[in-house]
């Protein structure tokens, strides 16, 4: 048990740096920050990155590691049906090169969608 606990620290504190150095270098890659869209609208990010467990409902976030400087791309938002409050998993869109603004033209126009592992909690607020 011991084991384990400290294996998911370890995987967690990487995540943390990995992410930090990430955004530091205006990747879109981790916990983001700045503007989200969904729906064709952007919205702000309350910064509250809180490592999440692989089990219960998320909405995702797609991130967008060929365009350093496309912001993150949500499927779900305040005010829609089946949002999940801010509980999301990243899932990098492979091949996008250019800003989209809603989740539909991201699977359509990525040439991959890989699931990260990466789960957090971090609010939308219309900006």
């Amino acid at each position: 048990m011991l084991g384990r606990l400290l294996a998911v620290a370890v995987v967690a504190g990487a995540a943390v740096v990995l992410a930090g150095s990430a955004m530091a270098e205006g990747r879109s890659l981790g916990p983001p920050g700045g503007t989200i869209y969904a729906f064709d609208v952007a919205y702000r990010v309350v910064a509250t990155p809180t490592s999440l467990p692989s089990g219960g409902p998320t909405d995702t976030i797609y991130v967008f590691p060929d365009c350093a400087t496309c912001a993150s791309v949500s499927e779900a938002a305040p005010g829609h049906p089946g949002y999940n409050g801010g509980r999301w998993r990243v899932v990098e869109a492979r091949g996008i090169t250019s800003q989209l603004t809603n989740a539909e033209d991201v699977v359509a126009g990525a040439s991959a969608l890989v699931e990260t592992g990466v789960r957090f909690v971090c609010p939308l607020v219309r900006g």
